[in-house]
């Protein structure tokens, strides 16, 4: 199978890496996992990182992620669900991250249900751990969204080839009423209510390298949460929001080097990462650097409020399970929370130190 072909399944068929060891139950159904856990602390007592919240105590639950993918295949027709435990959620209350219906004609597919929103370079694969290369994805960019990943609507995907070396996956796409919660810690909660969104992605997919554009252009109502103040101020409507949102970012193999860069832009902050992986049989050390800005406007601060550098070795133990070992520095800037989910007050950097275990299945 050729980088191209690959690549194309990863995109046309949602989470490829677990597909590579489903068990088939009959000729057309199939169901497949995946998992993550990890040890993770931090030198800082102000919690980094929204839905995961490491601070500097010894954390064991702070990742673990643990799916479920049912697929059922009949010529033309493909019917998909995935049940998701993630790092923010109770055991007990795992969330459906998709469940659609599609249906291919010719180079076209359409899809209609509850789908992975298409915004970034990992967002098809972004619990599956073991499919990319770092620990977690980068904070910046894909925090940058609050760890929304999917959304109630259609999309309708045009796969078409070039030139035999050059494939063009084009996905305009439509949202509905949803809700979606974000829970920065016990003393505030963000409820965003989605009324309507649409979108498009674009790739561009050659044999080693990938490049990935998007748009989205959502219209909600916010409510801040905040338990500790008493009635009416416990709840704070904001009706009627926008947020327009672009994204860029591309990925490169030299042989065994891969080069990794991207970054996003919305109403309320702009921010990037550039990451260098070098494979060496099973091992693979890579580095990454990201930075965070506020895009300013209404008395909001102007200017960057967080980076980071991550240091990282990965060990592929077999092919469908690997170990990862990160030293990661987060700054904040201009009295801004950045990496934290609170503001960090004085102590505006921590180092972060992880080992993650990834499978799928």
């Amino acid at each position: 199978m050729t980088n191209k072909t690959s690549l194309l399944a990863l995109i046309t068929t949602a989470i490829s890496f677990p597909a590579v060891s489903a068990i088939d139950i009959t000729d057309n159904f199939s169901i497949s996992g995946f998992g993550s856990t990890s040890w993770a602390k931090s030198d800082n007592e102000t919690p980094l990182l929204i839905n995961r919240g490491i601070s500097d105590e010894n954390c064991f639950d702070c990742d673990t992620t643990f799916g479920i993918q049912l697929d059922y295949f009949y010529d033309a027709f493909k019917a998909s669900v995935q049940v998701v435990k993630r790092p923010q959620d109770n055991w007990s209350e795992p969330q459906l991250e998709w469940a659609y219906l599609s249906y291919s004609i010719g180079e076209f597919e359409g899809r209609g249900g509850r789908l992975r929103l298409p915004v970034f370079l990992a967002s098809e694969y972004y619990y599956v751990g073991q499919a990319y290369t770092t620990a977690r994805p980068n904070e910046e960019v894909y925090n940058s969204i609050l760890g929304v990943t999917a959304f109630n609507g259609l999309s309708v995907t045009w796969n078409h080839s070039l030139t035999d070396e050059l494939q063009l996956s084009l996905t305009p796409f439509v949202g509905f009423k949803d809700t979606n919660e974000v829970e920065f810690n016990p003393s505030l909660t963000l409820e965003f209510e989605t009324k309507n969104m649409w979108g498009v992605n674009a790739q561009l997919i050659g044999d080693n390298f990938r490049v990935n554009f998007a748009y989205l252009d959502s219209n909600f109502d916010q409510t801040i949460k905040q338990p500790q103040l008493p009635p009416p101020y416990n709840e704070i409507l904001l009706a009627d929001q926008n947020i327009k949102l672009y994204s860029l970012g591309g990925e490169y193999d030299f042989g065994q080097l891969k080069l990794t860069a991207e970054g996003q832009k919305n109403d309320l902050t702009s921010s990037w990462y550039g990451s260098a992986a070098y494979r060496i049989q099973k091992f693979t050390p890579y580095v990454v650097y990201g930075q965070t800005y506020s895009e300013g406007g209404d008395n909001r601060y102007d200017g960057k409020t967080g980076d980071s550098w991550t240091l990282g070795l990965r060990y592929d133990v077999l092919y469908n399970v690997s170990l990862n070992a990160e030293w990661q520095t987060f700054n904040s800037f201009g009295g801004q929370s950045g990496p934290f989910v609170s503001n960090p007050g004085l102590d505006t950097d921590a180092n972060m130190y992880t080992v993650m275990l990834n499978f799928v299945f």
